[in-house]
């Protein structure tokens, strides 16, 4: 299980979302920095895809599945990365200060799933292949 890269990209995105959220800040007001336990809604929607990304994890023997839950995880992240761009918009204008780095966490965990997904696939056809020359 862990010699496989794709094991490493669904780690790394379930440990960014479930872990790494926590200590950095998504926004700076007037108030203070604000983190993410601020935000109820979008402390569960990280940790579901915290949660998404550990159960596509330990499915390594079903990769059908794997990929499934990888594009599920992909549409929940956008839909996160919406719902923030739109919280900022609304409460913030357009103040580029009001960002703070938590709020690109969601595009680097896109990005690590999507590396999982391609490796998934690559696997998928290794083994079709191998089975073609049986």
């Amino acid at each position: 299980m862990i010699q496989r890269i794709q094991t490493l990209y669904f780690g790394a995105s379930g440990l960014i979302m479930g872990l790494l959220s926590f200590f950095v800040s998504f926004f700076q007001s007037e108030t203070g920095r604000k983190t993410l336990v601020d935000y109820p809604i979008f402390l569960t929607l990280f940790i579901l895809s915290a949660i998404l990304s550990f159960v596509a994890l330990f499915m390594f023997k079903k990769r059908q599945l794997q990929v499934v839950l990888g594009r599920l995880n992909i549409i929940l992240l956008f839909i996160v990365i919406g719902f923030l761009f739109y919280f900022w918009y609304e409460n913030f204008g357009t103040d580029p200060k009001a960002l703070g780095i938590g709020i690109f966490l969601p595009i680097l965990s896109v990005v690590l799933i999507s590396l999982a997904n391609r490796g998934v696939m690559q696997d998928e056809m290794m083994i079709r292949a191998a089975d073609r020359l049986r």
